[in-house]
């Protein structure tokens, strides 16, 4: 081997050739390969490092795929290979010049070309690790910004260059000569990134699950109700998320509430609210809210537990958590979403009260009544509805009469992805209708009105729903 390569430098390098000797050139190639290994082993430790720093509050962490890690191994192997090589380049043409000695500038040309190489490109890498991590740092925002597949041709085309530029200076001094050796080069440098690409320098799956087990949309594979009508969640301070999901006991299905990462019965979550609130202010106890989320196979005598406790505790406020219908991301990233911010329903609350308001709502002469037909299906004003038609049904029935009433009549066995189904209706419908107003009134969209203009609206459209025991 050593014959070989020492015969195509004689060839290739001849005005140079006196240079290397043969510690030289072995011990070059030798430090080569050792500086490749351990930029690469860097590289994959900087990736996880990385990711770790991807970690939401809700233990989500940046799962690349298979082919899109397998990408950047590959990536960070040619780019190790390519810098080594550069760093062999420099240090078999670096060296003092000798008397009587030709083609020294050539050399100097060489060797300051590889070492502004090596630092311009780490110089800018790292400038662009940063900017990369910065849009990273926001939760969830790598489910909303991707650099594979849609930007792998520029890591290919910096591939391209970070090959090609070492041979500038080699062609200016070689000429035509360094064809053949740039050739060599190219199918070296492919095999070891190829090879080394294939390690896994980490135990990335474990490091997943560690995060990941954690996740309870993950954990319990949680599937929120999807809606047209949302909105983001404000003052995160003075809201806790709680989760009720189905259990993954398969000879016992069940509903289990977790609150913190930790599975609670109805008294322990009492407990943990409890607790929640203590660590605010007084004045805030009237703005704080629980944010359920919510499994939509989760049936509503579980979830009317959780609210009956939540009434019973003084926690008047309630959120739902959704996902939009029609959504750009994945799904996993609409962690911050929810239905309008509600109160509890009364039923939940006195009974005078909620006999009273029974009393007061049988006064209100448009009754919208909806009642729980099968899985999916309904029945408004008497007429079978399914989910997705429920919508066009409440506009037509509330523009009859905007003295109106939705009076839904819930049932324990109840899917609560229908529960929704019927309120987010009620709201899309509602909406459909201010905007409809909107622009006949004053010739603008609902969005755009002035905020007297937009109370005038509001007044005109209340939001009218009354859950029936």
């Amino acid at each position: 081997m050593n014959r070989v390569l020492k015969a195509m430098a004689a060839a290739f390098w001849h005005p140079l050739r006196s240079r290397l000797s043969t510690f030289k050139l072995v011990s070059g190639v030798v430090m080569a390969l050792l500086m490749s290994f351990v930029f690469y082993f860097f590289s994959c430790a900087m990736l996880e490092a990385f990711r770790l720093m991807t970690v939401t509050p809700e233990f989500d962490i940046w799962v690349p795929s298979e082919k899109e890690r397998s990408f950047y191994q590959l990536f960070f192997a040619f780019v190790s290979t390519l810098l080594a090589q550069s760093f062999c380049l420099a240090y078999w043409f670096d060296g003092p010049r000798r008397f009587f000695e030709r083609g020294h500038r050539s050399a100097v040309q060489i060797v300051n070309g590889q070492r502004n190489l090596n630092w311009y490109f780490l110089y800018w890498f790292a400038k662009v690790f940063l900017c990369w991590f910065c849009i990273f740092s926001f939760p969830g925002a790598f489910y909303a910004f991707s650099l594979y597949p849609g930007f792998k041709h520029l890591f290919i085309l910096l591939i391209i260059v970070l090959f090609m530029h070492p041979w500038v200076a080699m062609r200016q001094a070689f000429k035509r000569k360094t064809v053949k050796w740039m050739a060599l080069s190219a199918v070296l440098v492919a095999v070891l990134a190829f090879g080394m690409s294939r390690i896994n320098v980490v135990d990335y799956k474990s490091l997943d699950n560690a995060f990941l087990s954690r996740n309870v949309p993950h954990r319990y594979s949680l599937e929120l109700p999807e809606t047209e009508t949302l909105e983001k969640v404000e003052h995160a301070t003075l809201s806790k998320n709680a989760y009720l999901v189905q259990s993954k006991d398969k000879t016992e299905s069940k509903c289990l509430i977790v609150v913190d990462g930790k599975t609670v019965d109805l008294k322990a979550f009492s407990e943990s609210m409890e607790d929640w609130r203590l660590c605010h202010n007084e004045a805030d106890f009237p703005l704080l809210n629980c944010r359920l989320n919510i499994d939509k196979k989760v049936k509503m005598k579980d979830v009317d537990e959780v609210r009956q406790a939540l009434a019973d505790m003084r926690f008047y406020r309630i959120q739902y958590a959704v996902v939009p219908r029609r959504r750009e991301l994945d799904v996993r990233y609409y962690t911050f979403l929810s239905l309008h911010s509600l109160r509890i329903p009364v039923r939940f609350l006195d009974d005078s009260l909620y006999q009273k308001w029974i009393v007061d709502v049988s006064e209100i002469p448009n009754q919208i009544v909806v009642m729980p037909k099968g899985i999916g299906t309904f029945e408004i004003n008497g007429v079978t509805t399914e989910g997705k038609e429920c919508k066009a049904r409440f506009k037509d029935l509330i523009r009859q009469d905007l003295n109106y009433i939705i009076r839904f009549k819930v049932d324990d066995e109840m899917l609560y992805g229908d529960y929704i189904t019927v309120m987010a209706s009620a709201m899309e419908a509602l909406n459909d209708l201010k905007e409809e107003y909107a622009m006949e009134r004053y010739l603008k969209h609902w969005a755009q009105l002035y905020p007297e203009e937009e109370e005038e609206v509001y007044y005109r459209f209340p939001f009218r729903f009354f859950e029936d025991k």
